[in-house]
This record gives structure tokens, sequence and C-alpha cells, in this order.
């Protein structure tokens, strides 16, 4: 089974919670082959995971006995990805990063970041939404089967499903693998 780690699992592990340690489990099944996206989610900056500090998000995925799993890069988004690790986009693959959007986030307010900053609360909801984005992005267009994650947001059944028909496949909190 082919499964897509959202970031919310990888600070599971960070954290050894219980959650930390079903994933561990479910990575270390052979039957499985798992995937990170090369994002440093909004949580991830308090380790220094920056766009232009790569080597503290593998730093991470060491510490958490994660490093070996496989990148999928999302597309390249300015002050979000890291610059070596992403795709440049073209018109279908910005339309997919849209159409998630409008199911994950059908009412986000629009954020003008030059006036509050990345590291404004604003600013962090943005980038949050933005990262959520792109790993739904990444799973859909790497066409993974299941996709973990701890956030109900995309588990709500009318999200979910839209997702689905979109080739999410499965949407799954690592308690229900």
């Amino acid at each position: 089974m082919k499964i897509t780690l959202d970031h919310n699992c990888i600070i599971a592990v960070e954290n050894k919670t219980t959650v930390g340690i079903k994933v561990h489990v479910i990575v270390s099944d052979a039957a499985n082959e798992c995937f990170i996206v090369n994002i440093g989610a909004s949580e991830m900056r308090k380790y220094g995971v920056l766009p232009d500090h790569y080597e503290k998000f593998e730093k991470l995925l060491r510490a958490t006995g994660l490093a070996h799993l496989v990148r999928l890069d999302p597309m390249a988004i300015y002050d979000v990805t890291f610059w070596d690790h992403c795709v440049y986009a073209d018109d279908e693959m910005e339309k997919l990063s849209r159409k998630i959007e409008e199911i994950l986030f059908p009412s986000a307010a629009v954020v003008d970041l030059s006036k509050v900053g990345l590291d404004s609360a604003n600013g962090r909801k943005w980038l949050n939404r933005v990262c959520d984005v792109q790993t739904m992005w990444c799973h859909i267009r790497n066409q993974n089967d299941v996709f973990l994650t701890t956030d109900r947001n995309f588990s709500k059944e009318t999200k979910r499903l839209k997702l689905a028909a979109m080739g999410a496949g499965r949407i799954c909190h690592p308690d229900e693998i």
C-alpha cells in the first residue's frame, strides 16, 4: 500500500505520542511504502525548518527515524517550499491545487502576507493551509493509496468524498489502519 504521511504524523512521531508510535508501526510494515512531502509545515518552523534550511527538515526526519522514506516534491511556492525540492507547476498542476484548496478551505480569507507576515497568526494559518493543500496535491499527483492524517479537516465526510473523487483514495487516521 502506498501511504502519504501528512506533517501531523511526523510531528506525532517526533513528540513520541501514541499516534506517533502507531505511525512507526505503519511505516515499519513491509507491505507499506510510505512517502513524505518536502514541505515545512507551520508547526515545523519552531525547529528552524524554513525554505532556505532543508537540512533542518532532514535533521528532523532523521531524529524521528523517518529519513529513509521516499520524498514527494510539492509545487514551488515562494517563502514556503524548499527551492531544490519542488516542481515548477504547469496550468494543470495549478488547477488541481486550486480544486483541493476549494474543497479543504472553501471560505478561507485571503491573507496579505506583505502586511501581516508569515510569523503572524494569520500568516501561520495561511502557511498551514498551503502545506495541507500541497501535501494532498502530492498524494493525488503521485496516485498513492492512503492519505494518513490526524487532521480532521481532511476526514470530514463532504470533503473526504470530494477528495476521493479526485483520486485521493482512502483518507484515514493512523488508528484506522
